[in-house]
């Protein structure tokens, strides 16, 4: 499976759910090493969440999904060997490169780094909203479900062609106006 690209692009691997961090952790220090021929960028997105505790924790925005950013397939062994791995979509011997508008997406959650921090959105079900702040800064999403004594708003987004349900804990909350 060797095939240079002649620029960088993203892959999504499949991984094992709740094991996304420990296969970054693991697979990230051979990418960078000058004496394997697999290189590139591993990220593995997450959320900051608060229980009712107030305790917080991260979690992942995408439940076994590691978007991999490199300039070649080369060496993809590397990768299939960290602990969790399952496969790179849609299948290993036929990986396919991210769509332009996924990729814009991840890349706008990038610009704010991999932890993506309490969002400031005002909503109720059924609302549009607008996020203030963070990843998601300037969208504009449907409310699914809203949870006010956790202050957490479910919302759907667009990713590889499906639409996922990301949940998200709150701070400050801003309604679209009527047209």
């Amino acid at each position: 499976m060797e095939q240079a690209l002649s620029e960088k692009h993203f892959y999504c691997l499949y991984i094992r759910t709740g094991y996304e961090w420990d296969f970054v952790k693991e697979i990230q220090p051979k990418l960078d090493s000058p004496n394997t021929p697999c290189k590139g960028k591993l990220y593995c997105l997450g959320k900051q969440m608060r229980l009712k505790s107030g305790k917080e924790y991260i979690d992942s925005i995408f439940p076994g999904y590691v978007f991999w950013e490199t300039d070649s397939l080369e060496g993809l062994c590397v990768l299939q060997k960290g602990k969790g791995f399952l496969k790179i979509l849609p299948h290993n011997s036929e990986p396919r490169v991210l769509q332009e508008k996924d990729v814009d997406l991840i890349r706008s959650f990038l610009k704010y780094g991999i932890i993506m921090p309490i969002v400031h959105v005002d909503f109720d079900v059924n609302d549009r909203i607008k996020i203030l702040d963070g990843y998601f800064k300037g969208q504009e999403a449907l409310v699914k479900a809203v949870n006010r004594r956790n202050k957490r708003v479910n919302f759907e987004v667009e990713l590889m062609n499906g639409a996922h349900v990301i949940g998200l804990t709150y701070e400050r909350v801003k309604k679209m106006d009527e047209d």
